[in-house]
């Protein structure tokens, strides 16, 4: 795999039995859509517990969040199955209001932290805040 950043999102915050899944579908062009679309749908099931400090449908407006964007507003990776967002580069907070907007689902990797916002559906939307 080319991408450090999916390498390092992978190995830090997925659980481990999952993470050669996950890998082998993010390496491979033909693949990485539906691995990207898959990990959307069950992130909660694939997310080490350890790593989630933050997860609710109403996450972008919480006020601890509010801050962690604030005091961590590094240049972040971008991937999604939504190719226009998909390998952007970002600061945290431009990031983060792209994908409170967006309509497809959405992983902010920054350097010690990831955000994940999941597709949307009927009764809300996954999103989690993850760190080292």
């Amino acid at each position: 795999m080319e991408n450090t950043a999916e390498q390092y999102f992978v190995q830090t915050y997925i659980k481990k039995n999952r993470r050669d899944r996950l890998l082998f579908e993010l390496s491979a062009e033909k693949r990485r859509y539906d691995g990207l679309s898959r990990f959307c749908h069950q992130a909660g099931e694939l997310l080490d517990p350890a790593k989630i400090i933050a997860a609710g449908d109403d996450l972008e407006r919480r006020p601890e969040f509010l801050r962690f964007v604030k005091h961590h507003d590094d240049t972040c990776y971008v991937i999604s199955p939504d190719y226009e967002m998909d390998g952007r580069t970002l600061q945290t907070k431009d990031a983060v209001s792209l994908a409170a907007a967006f309509y497809d689902a959405v992983i902010i990797i920054g350097s010690t932290f990831a955000i994940i916002f999941g597709e949307p559906m009927k009764g809300g939307r996954d999103k989690y805040l993850l760190s080292e």
